[in-house]
């Protein structure tokens, strides 16, 4: 039986391996600041079952149409296909991602096959995320991340 994701984490010791050719992650740390603005796109996922995108803020809150917290789970059953979260706390310098499944009603993250694979696009990242479910399925939900910092002073728009 070959090795899930998960046993591949653990026997690396880091949240970043490589799965037959591909940069693998646990999660993705993404830089901000108070006052960044991150919009998320979900641009596909799995209807077998609830997947949701997590994200936890360092120091500070999630501002999400007034609804504020430090962690946040946007459900496909449940979120709107687009969401805007602000970032609100001046401490605040990192935002954690990562995927999650319901299984029999439990929220489960990090085990089996779960993983993210990570692409460049403009203003930030589409990720690919596969469920612990089965195989390795980077198709399992893919969102898009686009990630906008204020301007600070002495910034230009020229």
């Amino acid at each position: 039986m070959d090795p899930t994701i998960t046993d591949l984490f653990e026997r690396s010791g880091s949240n970043t391996i490589t799965v037959r050719g591909r940069v693998v992650r646990a999660l993705v740390r993404l830089p901000v600041r108070d006052g960044t603005v991150v919009r998320i796109a979900r641009i596909r996922c799995n209807e077998q079952r609830p997947e949701a995108l997590k994200l936890a803020l360092d120091s500070g809150v999630l501002d999400v149409n007034g609804i504020q917290a430090a962690q946040i789970g946007l459900w496909s059953d449940t979120s709107p296909e687009e969401v805007v979260v602000r970032i609100r706390g001046e401490q605040a310098s990192a935002l954690d991602v990562w995927n999650a499944w319901l299984i029999g009603g439990v929220d489960t993250s990090w085990l089996g096959n779960a993983g993210i694979v990570s692409k460049a696009i403009p203003d930030g990242q589409a990720l690919h995320c596969s469920d612990g479910i089965g195989p390795p399925d980077f198709t399992d939900l893919v969102v898009e991340v686009h990630v906008k910092h204020p301007s600070t002073e002495g910034d230009t728009d020229a």
